[in-house]
């Protein structure tokens, strides 16, 4: 057994490496994902936890319904495009018109072997991981599926360490951008979109293939800036509130900088020290504040 099964008996470690949680998934669940079948026109939505995965959703939603008009579908955004692993996961098998899109937070050597080999489109959306802790943090306050942390302390540590859902972000980061040469992947940065998010959709657009007119792309942008998403029902998943998978909204603040209401000076030196040491290497910076 896992030392971490004693302390939280919400999660399992998957092959000894990425934590998950135990409600809804297996071991087996996840390997057999491996053989899914892909297709090349397939869109795959990655990114650790509360990196702007409901963010890039919409706006990939939206640059697929516009480009496709004859196909758009009806449903909330998260049953459009679904979670790889999960509950839903046999959404992303069943026949839709392509493209179709998967949303997932697996790290990319649990992802089905035809996202390589078929080239299989993946957006990965990154943020920078002070701001991810927090998020996640109140995230986890609201989520039904297992206890609440005990105290900002106690996540920031388990954060740090990788003993949260979905394993370390200094991991996950690394491991999708040590196969930018072997995926077909377009790296997002968070604070990028926030700085401009018109500029993104078009480098989107670009990666997908597909030819929006100036007044489509200004929909894009005008439908998926935070506060209309917000009260938007298919993209705010407050209806996951509504069935008591989650207690709060998940859509909080959607912002650059909120780490400084929440780290001490302790924790920011402690963090600021870790990142030196896994990420030093790392050849892409990250925004910390705006």
């Amino acid at each position: 057994m896992d030392s971490l099964d004693l302390l939280n008996p919400y999660l399992f470690r998957h092959n000894g490496k990425f934590f998950f949680i135990k409600e809804g998934l297996n071991p087996k669940d996840l390997d057999d994902l491996l053989d899914l079948d892909v297709r090349p026109t397939d869109i795959y939505l990655a990114s650790y936890p509360k990196s702007g995965t409901t963010w890039m959703q919409q706006i990939l939603l939206k640059i697929v319904d516009a480009a496709h008009p004859d196909q758009v579908e009806d449903g909330t955004n998260r049953e459009r495009c679904p979670m790889l692993e999960g509950d839903t996961s046999s959404s992303c098998r069943r026949e839709r018109p392509d493209p179709r899109l998967c949303r997932t937070h697996l790290p990319p050597y649990m992802l089905p072997h035809g996202v390589q080999t078929k080239g299989a489109k993946v957006v990965y959306v990154m943020r920078n991981p002070k701001d991810v802790l927090v998020s996640y943090y109140h995230f986890s306050q609201g989520l039904s599926l297992m206890e609440p942390p005990k105290s900002f302390d106690h996540f920031f540590q388990d954060f740090v360490e990788g003993k949260v859902p979905w394993g370390s972000w200094f991991e996950h980061v690394r491991e999708f951008y040590s196969e930018k040469d072997q995926m077909n992947i377009h790296f997002v940065m968070y604070e990028d979109m926030l700085k401009d998010l018109r500029a993104e959709v078009v480098k989107l657009c670009a990666f997908l293939e597909k030819d929006l007119t100036d007044e489509a792309i200004s929909d894009v942008v005008e439908s998926s800036i935070f506060k209309n998403m917000k009260k938007n029902p298919k993209a705010n998943y407050k209806d996951l509130v509504a069935n008591e998978r989650y207690t709060k909204i998940t859509m909080r603040k959607g912002v650059a900088g909120d780490w400084k209401n929440h780290f001490t000076v302790a924790q920011n030196e402690y963090f600021d020290r870790v990142f030196t040491e896994r990420m030093s290497d790392f050849p892409v910076s990250f925004t910390w504040d705006m």
